[in-house]
């Protein structure tokens, strides 16, 4: 695994980095997970939110740059269809492998920028 040391980084040097590595993937992953959060209640608040995500998802699964992303806007737009934003704001606070997954390829990230602003 390269991560961008010289060859001739001594493994004290190497475990350093990998460390290093590590602790900034786990700050990542809990930054990712309080901005979920409030998103969830952001939804939870403002259920005519959901209305910008469906128009999200409508146009972009129109578009054929995302064709290798249908399954998920399809899964998102039944989710819109059928859960109400209770169980939405819910859905995005679980820490099931399903909804990490979905996550993954979220249509709310023009309602984060509508949080962002609100606040």
């Amino acid at each position: 695994m390269n991560l961008g040391v010289s060859r001739d980084a001594t493994p004290e040097m190497m475990a350093a980095i990998r460390a290093e590595k590590a602790r900034q993937a786990h700050l990542i992953e809990l930054r990712e997970k309080k901005r979920l959060l409030e998103l969830a209640d952001y939804i939870a608040s403002h259920p005519e939110s959901l209305n910008q995500a469906r128009s999200h998802v409508s146009r972009f699964l129109g578009s054929p740059d995302h064709s290798a992303l249908h399954w998920a806007l399809r899964e998102w737009r039944d989710i819109l269809e059928e859960q109400t934003h209770v169980e939405i704001a819910e859905m995005l606070r679980s820490d099931s492998e399903r909804t990490r997954h979905l996550r993954e390829t979220s249509p709310f990230s023009r309602l984060q920028g509508a949080y962002l602003a609100s606040m």
